[in-house]
Formats: structure tokens, sequence, C-alpha cells
């Protein structure tokens, strides 16, 4: 077999092994044994040998030492008189049986081993174990039932009392008595001498251990100072009692020590070592008690006074310091609390004044400046986490240059820097001298920033030198800390409540203007306006549409980039790797967080100019039921993280521009269609009707030219008679043109059939019910017969007609010849209309219109009329109707013009008119 071992420590690790392997080869029933020891040790019983056990213990080794050391124990009394009174007061009452067994017999087996009689050794247990349970029954009397604190002076003299005095007074009585029934002597002084024998060791022994269980935390932190303290007083003692020195000259300093430092308990201890001494070296004839030529009996007893007087004054200037030390403490913690609530006050009136915050940045101004005049500090800067999780933010503070200077990776979560420990840690950390002179910065702290759902972010102070922060300025932090997280989170909510708000408005008027838009380039121009600031302020947009053959991306709009890169938008293949592209042709949405990202993605020629005026992108896909219609993308110079609630606005933004899209590519292939038939049947230029002189305009309503219903006809009719007629569909598009060209061929072919004005417009009510889509609709006739110099004419729900007069130069409007818009519902009979006649002389000009001309928002039809019969009044005898036209609706359409405007004028010019135009 190899014997191997680990390096330096030969045979270690095999013997390890074996001793493993022994362990699991113990029998099931020496494992079981074990086991039941345990569980017997836990319980009463094994509790109950446990004490007995230490009681025991501790009574032998002093007995033993009484018996060898001590001249049968009248030097330094009788050790377990201490112990054991001090075990009685330490335990509960119901436990005493135990230490009173382990004083018999532990008392019986001593005597017995030193050759003492089986009568002697029982008497004399019944008096140790009379006299703990008087001192401890006294004791506890005295002190009402409870542990007597010997902190106190009141505590301190029932101990004295009851433990060293009347309990070793009731144990010298009865052992004083045994002793002299078997050994004869003088029987005061046999009791004086066990009373204070033993007095002495309770007050030595049993004080040091009551105190040892009051004074736990002294003795863990000062326990080498104990140590130094009780090897002094002993070897001064041995000193000043060997060479015959005053004993006080050299143990009072160190008993002084142990009163100023270790308070009570180091000058029982103190007591104890010279205690020690003093009895040993005045048993052994050595020190001035040795000197004065008394028995060694009563030598010993004058020592053991003299150490008692010596204990007990010396713990009496031990609680006399505790208690100016305590009254100092007591002062110096009053005043420091107040200075701490102080501090907690200047936070909480902050924390009111942050509960109308609005937003963070607020927040971190008002916090950073009140904590600068507080601390007089250098910086102050409140740093919040992004939505990521890892890196800060900074809301407020001061010079950015020496903050970065001061710590470059501060801003980060994994990072060393006292802000981003405090936030790990979720515990202020406080830098008393910071390496940092480039910066003039030489201490900081920084508290995190925390709320019921995790880390807000950090409170980071900086000071221009080294600075240690006081309990007052740690609490002061600590409270704004506080106060800050809660305005913070107030704030964020706001500020949410805001941004949702906001995005619920701008959706509603994105919604309401891409309605409007009805034409790509149109769509183009609201998304434009509008959507970067509805998505979260990006900083660049682009909206591309699929083509109709679906092969190519092509550009509507792109707005915010850089002039380069505007330079290389142009129409992309669908197959062309770009962002873009992949969301039209996939129909799912490209997010790209970061430059490097965007590079891996797609890399090109092109790359390096994108990724250097972006940090993230984002391409959505702009789909009608299941079919791409082109994409959206957004840019931003900012590192976004894209939180769901941005995304869930980007794809109703989407959502909304695709429908407006769709319907701007419907509208261009009906306007189209429209304006093929608008072209078809208006007139191209004024119809030329012998013995009239005509002119008209027309102009479409909205800025794309939307083709709407209005119209107008002048036609010759035989007899000399001519037809006019203006009329208005209402809506726009292709059912609006078409039922304007019914409208129009049906007029024409009633007035060529002889109807009169009245009658063609009660035909053209039928046509509107069964022939056109039913809409509503207005119309105006007249029949001029230029012979007889008459104009018969009827109106359907239309403005009336103008005639000026050119004998007087007057505008006026005929006599009403009214009736219904034509818009009769099917299953009802015919609606009446009626006629007029007006005179129509050489030079009288009649002017027809549609409401366009008229009608302002918030304004009356009569008002828009009168305007009307103004501009038609200062007309100049002699111009061109045609010309006059025009300037009739340039003059009086409103912007923007949301309806469409028709105009027929008409004339009856004069001889030099007719000459004119014929040459």
């Amino acid at each position: 077999m190899t014997r191997s071992a680990s390096p330096g420590l030969p045979g270690l690790e095999l013997a390890g092994q074996r001793l493993l392997l022994a362990a699991a080869r113990l029998p099931y029933g020496a494992m079981a044994f074990l086991a039941n020891v345990e569980r017997w040790g836990r319980s009463a019983a094994g509790r109950a040998a446990g004490l007995f056990a230490v009681i025991a213990g501790a009574y032998v080794v002093g007995a033993e030492l009484a018996w060898h050391h001590f001249s049968s124990g009248l030097a330094f009394g009788y050790p377990p008189s201490g112990v054991d009174v001090a075990a009685l007061l330490l335990i509960a009452r119901r436990r005493w049986p135990v230490v009173i067994a382990a004083i018999v017999v532990s008392e019986v087996g001593v005597d017995l081993q030193h050759h003492l009689t089986l009568a002697v050794a029982l008497a004399s247990a019944l008096a140790n174990a009379v006299e703990p349970v008087a001192g401890a029954l006294f004791v506890l009397w005295l002190c009402a039932g409870r542990r007597p604190d010997l902190a106190t002076r009141v505590g301190l003299g029932w101990f004295v009392l009851g433990a060293a005095v009347l309990g070793p007074l009731v144990g010298g009585l009865v052992g004083a008595t045994v002793s002299w029934a078997t050994k004869g002597g003088w029987w005061p002084g046999l009791v004086l001498q066990w009373w204070a024998g033993d007095g002495i060791a309770v007050l030595v022994i049993g004080g040091t251990l009551l105190l040892w269980a009051q004074r736990r935390a002294l003795v863990s932190s000062r326990w080498l100072e104990l140590v130094l303290v009780v090897l002094l007083a002993a070897g001064f003692s041995v000193v000043a009692f060997r060479f015959n020195e005053p004993s006080s000259l050299l143990f009072l300093p160190i008993l002084a020590w142990a009163a100023l430092r270790l308070r009570d308990l180091g000058v029982v201890l103190t007591g104890a070592a010279f205690a020690a001494v003093a009895n040993y070296m005045t048993a052994a004839g050595y020190g001035e008690f040795a000197q004065l030529g008394l028995s060694p009996a009563a030598s010993v007893a004058v020592t053991q006074a003299y150490i008692a007087l010596v204990v007990l004054v010396g713990w009496v200037l031990a609680q006399e310091v505790a208690g100016r030390m305590s009254a100092v403490q007591d002062r110096d913690s009053a005043r420091l609390e107040r200075a701490m609530a102080e501090a907690r006050r200047e936070a909480a009136e902050l924390g009111a004044v942050l509960a109308d915050a609005a937003t963070v940045n607020s927040v971190g101004d008002q916090v950073s400046a009140a904590v600068s005049a507080r601390l007089d500090a250098a910086h102050v800067v409140i740093s919040v986490l992004v939505s990521d999780g890892r890196r800060f933010e900074p809301l407020a503070g001061g010079d950015a240059a020496a903050r970065v200077a001061v710590m470059s990776a501060e801003w980060t979560v994994d990072s060393d820097a006292p802000g981003p420990r405090a936030v790990r840690d979720r515990a202020a950390v406080y830098v008393a001298d910071l390496k940092a002179p480039d910066a003039g910065i030489g201490s900081a702290a920084a508290l995190p920033l925390l709320t019921e759902v995790g880390a807000l972010g950090c409170l980071a102070v900086w000071w221009a030198g080294p600075h240690e922060a006081t309990a007052v300025e740690r609490e002061y932090l600590r409270s704004m800390a506080e106060t800050t997280s809660r305005a913070l989170e107030r704030a964020r909510l706001r500020e949410a409540e805001r941004r949702e708000h906001a995005r619920v408005e701008a959706l509603a008027e994105l919604t309401r203007l891409l309605a409007g838009a009805l034409t790509p380039e149109a769509v183009g121009e609201v998304v434009a306006d509008r959507v970067r600031a509805a998505v979260g302020g990006a900083d660049a947009l682009c909206l591309g549409v699929v083509s109709q053959d679906g092969r190519r991306l092509k550009w509507i709009t792109t707005v915010g980039y850089a002039e380069e890169l505007c330079e290389q938008f142009s129409d992309l293949p669908m197959d062309v790797p770009a962002a873009a592209t992949d969301a039209a042709r996939t129909g799912r949405p490209v997010i790209i967080l970061t430059p490097a990202e965007y590079e891996q993605r797609y890399p090109g020629p092109d790359t390096p100019a994108v990724v250097a005026h972006g940090s993230s992108w984002l391409a959505w896909p702009l789909g009608v039921g299941g079919a791409p219609v082109g994409a959206i993308g957004l840019m931003w110079r900012h590192p976004q993280q894209f939180e769901p609630g941005q995304l869930t606005v980007v794809a109703a933004v989407a959502d909304l521009v695709a429908q407006a899209q769709v319907r701007a590519r419907v509208y261009a292939d009906e306007h189209a269609l429209a304006a093929v038939l608008q072209r078809a049947i208006m007139p191209v230029a004024a119809a030329v009707i012998p013995g009239l002189e005509i002119g008209a305009d027309y102009r479409q309503a909205g800025t794309a030219r939307q083709v709407g219903g209005d119209w107008y006809d002048a036609m010759a009719l035989p007899g000399k008679r001519a037809y006019l007629a203006v009329g208005d569909v209402v809506g726009h598009g292709l059912t609006a043109a078409e039922d304007m060209t019914q409208l129009r061929n049906a007029g024409r072919t009633l007035a060529i059939a002889g109807y009169q004005p009245a009658s063609i417009l009660e035909e053209l009510a039928r046509v509107t019910d069964w022939a056109t889509s039913g809409k509503f609709a207005t119309v105006a006739a007249a029949i001029i017969e230029p012979d007889v110099s008459l104009i018969t004419y009827a109106t359907a729900g239309h403005p009336p007609i103008l005639i000026r007069r050119a004998k007087t130069g007057t505008v006026e409007i005929p006599p009403p010849a009214e009736g219904p818009a034509l818009c009769l519902p099917s299953g009802q009979g015919c609606r009446q209309y009626t006629q007029g006649q007006t005179s129509f002389d050489v030079g009288d000009i009649m002017l027809m219109y549609t409401d366009g001309l008229i009608e302002r928002r918030g304004e009356d039809l009569t008002e828009g009329i009168a305007r009307v019969a103004e501009r038609l009044q200062a007309w100049q005898p002699g111009a061109r109707l045609g010309c006059l036209c025009d300037e009739l609706i340039a003059s009086l359409a409103a912007e923007p013009q949301l309806d469409d405007m028709c105009v027929l004028a008409v004339s009856r010019p004069g001889p030099d008119w007719a000459q004119g135009e014929a040459s």
C-alpha cells in the first residue's frame, strides 16, 4: 500500500480519510447510542445533570484549594461559598435542589477524602448548604424577588447584607457549632472565622460571577484589558507584601484604573486578585498584617477585613464613576438626540415641500441644494437607475467633469464606487479619505434610495477634503435618503401619469389628423410632424410604403436625420437587408438597442454613417389584414430600453399610419377615376351662347385637390333661349362625381325637352330618389329669354341668385322661388317647387354660386351673401366675366378651404360687345 500525504503536512490527508472511514464503520448500535445521549442532554434530566456536574466540579476544586493551600480554608475564606450563592441567584428557584444536592455530595466526598468522620462530613455539608440558601433567600427577599443589580448602590447593599453578611452568619453558627463539638475551642472565635472567611469569598467570588453575567458585553469587548488589570494587581500585590511596602500605594492606582475603565467588574476582579495574594502572603508571614504580633488566624482575619473594605470602597467608587459617566453619556445622548431630531425635522420639512414636486428632476434639484447647504459639501448628486437596472442617470449635481474625475465608473452598478456599492449592499457607504486630488475631492458618502419595490438609485455627497461624517450627519443623510426615495417615487408616478395622458392625447390628435390625410404625402406630413413626440421623443423618423408590385419600399417622408444620411435614402428593394425592409417583409418589429448590435446585424458600407448618429433603432411593420403596407423607422441618439408602454404606443401608431396609408391608396385610385369623370363632364371653357356673355370658375376643396360634387352648366336652347344651372352634391370623391353627372345630364335633357325651371327641379328630385346614391343635393336653375328680357328661375335648397342692375348699379335678390333640397325619401309624393320671373336688361349681370362661396364657420349665411353682393356691385362694367369670377373666388375663399366653390355669371351685353367679339 502506498502512503500519500499533503505537501507540508505528511499523512494528514490519509489520516483524515481513515478517520472518516472509521466513523462511517461505526455499528448502528453505537450511532443510535450517541443519538440517544444527544437527545437526553437536551431533556430536563440532562440539563439538571449538567448543572449538577458544573456546581459539583466547581465546589470540589474550591474545597480542595482551601484544604491544600490555605490552612483549612481560613485564608481567603471558603471559595465554594461564593460559587454556591451566585449559582442560586442566577438560576430559577425550581432548580435549587440540584445545586443543594451538588453541595452536599461534594462536601461529603471532600471531607471523607480528608479522613473526617461521616457525621462531621454530613454536619459540614449541612452548614455549607444552609449558608448559600439562606444568603440567596435574604437577597431575593430584600430585592422583592428579583436578582440584585450590582451596578446600583441599593442592589450592592442588599447583596452584601444578605449574601455576604447574613448568609455566612447563618452558616458560621452551624459550622462553628460543629467544629466546637468535634475539636473544641472558643465558639465565638470559630463563628467569626467562619463568617469572615465565607463573607469575603461571597463578596469577591460571588460578586465576580454575578457581575460577569451582567457585564457580558464588557467582557467580550475588553477581555484583554481585564486580564492585564488582574495580572498587574496580583503582581504589584506580591511585590508590596514581599518587601513590606504599603500595599495601597501600588494597589489603589490599579483599582482606580479598573473603576474608570472596567467599571465594577474590573474592581471586583482586581479585588479578587489582591485578596488571594494578600491572604497567601499574610499566612506565609509577609506583609504589614503579619507584623502586627497577632496569631496567624487573627492576622488572616484582619487581612480579610481589610480586603473587604478595599473591595467595597472600590466597588462604590466604580459605581460613582459609572454614575457620573452615565450622566455625561445621558447628557451627550440627549444633545445628540436633539441634533438628530433636528436633522429628521429638516428632512421632514423638505419632504412636505417635495410632496407636490412634479418631476424627478425638480426633486433632485431641491434635495441637492438642501444637502449641499446643510453639509457644506462640494458636490451632491442624486442618481437614479435607468430601466435596465444597471446604469445610473444623474438627476442633479454640480461639476460633471469633477464627478467623472473622481470615479469614472460611478454610473454602473458593477463598479466599486461608493454609489453603486451602496445600491448593491442596500447600505450607506462612507469614505473618509478619498484619494482624488485632481478633482478636489477628499471624502464621500453614498446612501441607497430604497422603496418597497427595490432600489431607485443613490444619494452621493462629496467633500473637498477628508471628512468623517458625524452621527448627526449620518442621521440627516439617512432621513434625506428616505425623504428623497418617497419624493422620487411620487414624482415618477406623476410623470408616468402625464406621459400616459400625453400619449392618449397624442394618439387622439394623430387619429384626427390622419383621418383627414387623403394622400400618401399628406399622411407623411402628419407622421413627420406628430409621431416622433408621440412615441417617446424619437430624434429621427422615416416612413416607407411597399410599392404596388410589392418589390420595393418607397420612402414617403424622412425627418431628423443628418444631411449625409438623407442623401442615402432611396427606394429599397424588399430583398435588401435593412431594418425597415425586414420589418415590412416579415411583419415583425426590429428592435436594436446598441450601435454594436446594428453593426452586427446590418454590416455594410453605409453602416458606420448610420451608427455615428444614433444609439438605438426601432423599425415597426405597417400592415392591414395581414397584408404588408410598409414600415416606419425610428432612431434615438441616446440609448433606449424600449419599455412595454413605449412599444405599445409605437404599435398603435403603426396601426393608425397603416390604415391611413390604405385609405390614401383607395382615395388615390378613386380620385383618379373621379378626376377623369369630372374633366369629362365639366366644361373646359365657358359656354358660347349667342347674345349672352358667360363667365365661370370652379375650385376644389382641400390641399389634396379633392374631387367634389359642385357643378355648373350653361347651354343654348331652341328659340334663342339659354339654360343655366349650378348644383352641389354633398360629399367628395367618386360617388359625388357620379351623382353630379347624373343630375347635370338629367337637367340638360329636361331643359332641351322644354321643361321650365320648377318642373326641371321636380324631375331632378325623382332622379335623386331613384337614379343616384340618394345623397343630399341642392340646385339653382334658370332659363333666359334675351329677346323678351326675361329670366325664369327656381331653387331647390340652394342659395339665392343675385342680379346687378346696369341702370342703377345695385345688386338685388329676385323674389323667392324656393323649394326643398333634392333628397326626397322613397315612397313619398313629389315635392312642389315654385318658380319666379324677373327682367334681364342689357348690361345686367346674373350671378349663380354654391354655398362654398358664402359659408364661414360661426357666421350666418346672410353675411356671406352680403359679402358676395358687395363684391358683385364693385365689378367694373365691361370687364370680362371670366376674370371677375376668378377674382371673386380668390378673394372670398376661406383658409383653409373646406368646401368646393363654383361661380357662374351671365350678362346681356350691348351691341358694342358683340362687335368687339366679332372683330
